[in-house]
């Protein structure tokens, strides 16, 4: 993306409430207070940092992407294994690893909300 050069401000006044519930939106993003306004003003809610049961699936599916190679290469070796089968199951996983990834990182469409295809996974509080 290229740089820009942001060298307007905008003040707002927030209550005690809406400065906590801001913050407590940005915070579930991982993103500085002008990334997930800028999102907003993009018409996006910004998605929600995966949760830590998450990550621990997507290292599970990557550690059985592992083990599944290992395997494959002692069936190689000992000659009981459809090379062309594997290759083609262990893309499929590795590609199922990255459409959840990338489900994950996804922003929300405002439009989404509004007509009730909320996917969102908890940046909306």
């Amino acid at each position: 993306m290229k740089s820009k050069n942001r060298n307007k401000a905008i003040l707002v006044r927030l209550s005690e409430d809406e400065f906590k519930d801001i913050n407590e939106r940005v915070a579930l993003t991982g993103l500085s207070r002008e990334e997930y306004v800028r999102s907003l003003m993009k018409m996006e809610i910004p998605p929600s940092l995966p949760s830590p049961d998450m990550k621990e699936t997507i290292k599970q599916l990557r550690l059985i992407g592992n083990n599944i190679n290992q395997l494959t290469v002692i069936a190689y070796k000992t000659g009981s294994i459809d090379i062309m089968k594997y290759k083609n199951d262990y893309e499929r996983l590795q590609n199922q690893i990255l459409k959840i990834i990338t489900l994950i990182n996804q922003p929300t469409k405002m439009e989404e909300i509004k007509n009730g295809n909320n996917k969102d996974m908890g940046s909306q509080g």
